[in-house]
């Protein structure tokens, strides 16, 4: 097989924005030292991730640039994280993720072509989930696909939960694939469900949706239908099922929350 010489491509900052992910940081920044700047904007962990990312004979050590800011919230962490990128590629990744090799070549690829791209373009990238050990399929998991490459200065962050992008780009999609934590286990994904519902909670009832008792006695059965049987979930085993009864859990923790808003608020 040819080798593909990828010097003369476009250059690229890899960007995360990450608190506390001194578990997984050293696997998502292996993964990225094939990129020109690796820019890690830190929440002020309190656990290991700052001497991890700092080490000095790490092999990502000349390339990092890492940084400490109070949390601004998801679209706009991000932003202030892609501000301080000094390459004219953005490639964003989260702590607890890695770029697989054929990602990376993807990318690559597509940055040594760009110049003969006449359109912007940003990129949703597949990204493989996978639950107890187990690569997921089907299921609300799958496919999964993020907007996590573009030009900088073309992309924009918004919304305070499963934040989106605000661009006049055209979008596409890379089928190779960010791998998500590989040993997701009931723990990190209840630890998760909490902070997530919260944030959901209040974006909910800031935007008008409000909430009954109705909503709440059916949330869980209407997730768990919707997961396990509607897309397929079943087709991933037990660890299918497990997830439906998980997102069926989280989605009736919504709506309590949003409940409990109500009450306060009135």
């Amino acid at each position: 097989m040819q080798l593909v010489d990828y010097s003369d491509r476009d250059s690229i900052s890899a960007v995360l924005i990450i608190k506390n992910e001194a578990v997984f940081i050293t696997r998502a920044l292996n993964s990225l030292t094939w990129c020109d700047e690796i820019v890690v904007v830190d929440a002020h962990s309190i656990d290991d991730t700052k001497s991890i990312c700092t080490n000095p004979n790490a092999p990502w050590a000349t390339k990092i640039k890492f940084i400490e800011q109070d949390w601004l919230g998801f679209s706009e962490q991000r932003n202030f994280a892609m501000e301080q990128a000094s390459s004219n590629w953005i490639f964003f990744l989260d702590g607890d993720e890695a770029c697989s090799k054929e990602l990376s070549l993807s990318i690559q690829k597509i940055l040594l072509n760009h110049e003969n791209e006449s359109r912007s373009i940003q990129y949703k990238i597949h990204r493989q989930e996978f639950f107890l050990g187990k690569p997921i399929h089907h299921g609300i998991w799958n496919p999964s696909y993020h907007v996590r490459l573009f030009k900088k200065g073309d992309v924009k962050y918004s919304g305070n939960v499963h934040e989106g992008t605000i661009t006049k780009c055209e979008t596409q999609k890379i089928n190779e694939s960010i791998i998500h934590v590989e040993d997701l286990r009931i723990e990190r994904f209840l630890t998760k469900l909490n902070h997530y519902t919260t944030l959901q909670a209040n974006n909910d009832f800031n935007s008008g949706l409000r909430t009954n008792f109705f909503k709440i006695f059916f949330a869980f059965p209407a997730m768990f239908y919707k997961n396990y049987i509607y897309y397929q979930s079943y087709r991933d085993g037990k660890e299918g099922f497990i997830i439906s009864i998980l997102e069926g859990i989280s989605r009736t923790v919504r709506h309590l929350k949003i409940w409990q808003i109500q009450k306060k608020d009135s």
